[in-house]
């Protein structure tokens, strides 16, 4: 929502700098915007591996790191990795601290992380300036080309722009927004300011970019295999617009290459389109769900939630699910619930979601993830603050989706071995939740082995 109303008062502020003339007044000024908007773009993502760098020196590892808070109430969890880091969404609390605003429960606003991080104020000061910065300098730059940019140049930039914003407290280096504020950014250079005769090259850069980025994950530990939606719409729009600039320029022909490409901008859209569909929808579940999981080890679909009231009985989520079919098992911790099902017919967990959300009235964020069941076993670190950790006390032997194999006890830390049926994010929101649901009262941090 938030994208869309920048959308349309992005296009407003610029009727405005032609209204008033202010367009020829900063047009000299072009370069020195987008200088200053580059500069701070690559200080954001710096800051971010900084900081992020700098928890991993701390506690000796590259993550995932996890944690969980409760503030008036409301009990909310983060996550942290090199391709998706959050620690510098802690500056949305700050800036909501700051002002006294409330964005409610159900907006992620950082607040664990916050309520972990030292210094977190600080950390804000800077992520919050450079955002400003990035916010003016582009704005600046863009509308000081409104009388050279086409309205296509527009949207590529603003698209980019406000990628390049979000991703910036909300992402890292490979994640699926980071992606594409770098495919979008690259795209708008291509376009006005790469000087070639290679007409191909120019086109296909934005991919070429992307494309490096997919190697360095290959040699580096960023997961950028976790954004695959992004890779599909980047795929999809950048092949796109080749073929067009092909086309118009009279240079396309038939070949081995662009056969390739066809094919591949064929596949790109039949997967933006079924990724379209979950982001609105939900991911879509069927009766005979098990065929399609990958080393499927329980026949059914797993349906994990969170965000659900922390007493609720089991027993009334448990009705609502068996609306879609026939429980095998089920469990609750606190805040999440697991439940692995036959399903009857074919739902979208958005569906599902939708009846919990008002059915129960959660007063924090809930979702409901697919969840394939597939058995895999991890081991994860915790780390105790302000009160001590008791794996007998505070982790039931099975829970949720999960069976604890081994638990060793360090003077700082306790490591668990677990036999888990969802993917490792939704177990480490089960483990958090369990872990705070058998009264463990300070703060915590989960860090998963690699």
């Amino acid at each position: 929502m938030l994208m869309l109303f920048w959308f349309f008062l992005l296009p407003l502020i610029s009727f405005l700098f032609i209204k008033f003339n202010l367009t020829e007044k900063i047009k000299p000024y072009s370069k020195k915007f987008l200088t200053v908007f580059v500069l701070f773009a690559f200080l954001g993502y710096a800051l971010g591996v900084m900081q992020f760098s700098l928890v991993g020196l701390e506690y000796k590892s590259l993550g995932p790191f996890a944690t969980m808070a409760e503030k008036d109430g409301v009990i909310s969890w983060q996550a942290s990795k090199l391709s998706h880091n959050h620690f510098p969404k802690a500056s949305i609390y700050a800036f909501e601290s700051f002002f006294g605003l409330n964005l409610g429960s159900n907006f992620d606003n950082g607040f664990p992380w916050y309520s972990f991080i030292p210094n977190a104020d600080l950390w804000a000061l800077f992520y919050l300036f450079i955002e400003l910065m990035l916010l003016i300098s582009g704005i600046l730059f863009i509308n000081s080309r409104l009388n050279k940019d086409s309205f296509f140049n527009f949207f590529v930039f603003i698209a980019g722009f406000l990628a390049l914003i979000i991703s910036v407290l909300d992402g890292g280096v490979s994640s699926g927004a980071a992606m594409m504020a770098i495919f979008f950014i690259s795209l708008y250079f291509s376009r006005n300011y790469l000087k070639t005769e290679n007409h191909g090259f120019a086109t296909l850069l934005p991919l070429m970019v992307i494309g490096f980025i997919g190697f360095a994950d290959v040699i580096l530990p960023i997961e950028i295999g976790n954004n695959f939606y992004a890779s599909s719409i980047i795929l999809f729009f950048g092949l796109s617009y080749y073929f067009i600039t092909e086309k118009k320029s009279g240079k396309l022909k038939i070949n081995l290459l662009n056969a390739v490409f066809a094919l591949i901008l064929l596949f790109s859209f039949v997967i933006t389109s079924a990724e379209f569909m979950e982001f609105s929808f939900g991911r879509e579940i069927q009766p005979n769900y098990f065929i399609y999981s990958f080393q499927q080890k329980d026949s059914g679909a797993g349906l994990f939630v969170y965000g659900l009231p922390e007493l609720l009985e089991k027993e009334k989520i448990d009705f609502e699910v068996e609306k879609f079919g026939k429980i095998i098992k089920s469990d609750k911790a606190g805040w999440s619930y697991y439940a692995l099902i036959s399903p009857e017919r074919n739902f979208r967990t958005g569906e599902l979601e939708k009846i919990l959300q008002e059915k129960f009235n959660s007063d924090s964020y809930l979702y409901v993830e697919e969840a394939t069941p597939l058995r895999k076993i991890n081991s994860y670190r915790i780390l105790f603050f302000d009160e001590e950790f008791n794996p007998e006390k505070h982790l039931r032997n099975e829970f949720l989706a999960s069976k604890v194999i081994e638990s060793t006890v360090y003077k700082d830390y306790t490591e668990i071995v677990i036999e888990e049926r969802t993917l490792y994010l939704w177990q480490m929101t089960s483990i958090l939740s369990e872990i705070k649901n058998n009264g463990f009262k300070g703060k915590i941090l989960l860090i998963k082995n690699s």
